[in-house]
Order: structure tokens, then sequence, then C-alpha cells
């Protein structure tokens, strides 16, 4: 993987309607996404072209779809600048970027730290200027979540659902 952008939207498992209903939303807002699902996930991927500009996708996605949760992951593997963002009803619950300016730096960190970043970073310094996170940290993440792409569907597996 040399890059990687995907925005994830929060859904109700098995409805391949409201897949199709967010699909043509995202449509009428004039946003074109690889919209993918898996049936044992709860999330519906949005695959995109731009990894610098998943913070921004991911914020504007959670302001059309204000009641679920949006995640954002992206990563350029060669230079590891790699960003997380979560945000719901366009308010930022975790944003985490590094290595965009200065390689393999923190670069932005916003809200509030979250249960689960123990678990995903141990005891990385998380200041602005010190070591980041690096590829690594957004496949652990996109696992810890069960985001599709990490794990879901499986290697081999094909996906249930693609607009």
């Amino acid at each position: 993987m040399a890059k990687f952008g995907a925005i994830y939207l929060s859904f109700d498992e098995g409805l391949v309607e409201k897949v199709d209903e967010i699909s043509q939303i995202l449509k009428h807002e004039s946003y074109v996404f690889i919209v993918r699902y898996h049936c044992e996930s709860p999330w519906i991927q949005l695959y995109l072209e731009e990894p610098e500009k998943i913070s921004d996708y991911a914020y504007k996605v959670s302001k059309i779809f204000p009641n679920r949760q949006v995640m954002g992951l992206a990563a350029y593997t060669v230079y590891d600048s790699v960003s997380f963002s979560h945000f719901k009803d366009g308010k930022i619950i975790r944003l985490l970027e590094s290595g965009f300016e200065q390689k393999r730096l923190w670069e932005k960190i916003e809200g509030e730290s979250q249960p689960w970043e123990s678990q995903i970073f141990g005891d990385m310094k998380m200041e602005i200027g010190s070591l980041g996170m690096v590829s690594y940290h957004i496949q652990k993440i996109g696992q810890f979540f069960q985001l599709p792409g990490f794990g879901i569907p499986k290697q081999g597996e094909t996906w249930t659902f693609e607009i």
C-alpha cells in the first residue's frame, strides 16, 4: 500500500437499502466515492484517492449524516504520512495527524484522548513535534474498530456490495 484514504460511516448492520440510500445522498451532495460495505461490519467504507483530504471530507460527511459516527484514515506509506479523524454531528471527537509536513512528527492532535489510544500507541508521547504515528498505527486502528478493508472482508473475500 503506497497510499490509502477512506472515510468510514457507521450504519445499522445488514441494511443493504441504507447503503444505497447513503450513496444517493452523497451523489446528491456532489460527492462521488467508491462506496463499499460488508454485512459483518457496522461501517460503510467511502474510498478516496486523495489521502491528504480525508479529514476535510470526513468532517463534511459528518455534517451530512449528523447521527452517525464518521472516521477518516489515510496513509502515504512511503513517507509515513498518516492521519486519523473521528467526527460526530460535525464535531471533532479526535484528530491525529503526523508526517505530512515533517517526517514522522506529530502535527495535529485535537479532541479528547480516547480510551483505546493506549492499546494502539502504548506510551508514545502525544505532543506536537514529538515522534508521531506511522502507517502501522493506522492498520491497528482499522483492526481495532473492525473497519472494512482491515480484516473485514478477509483477504481474498469479495465485498458484499459496491456502488
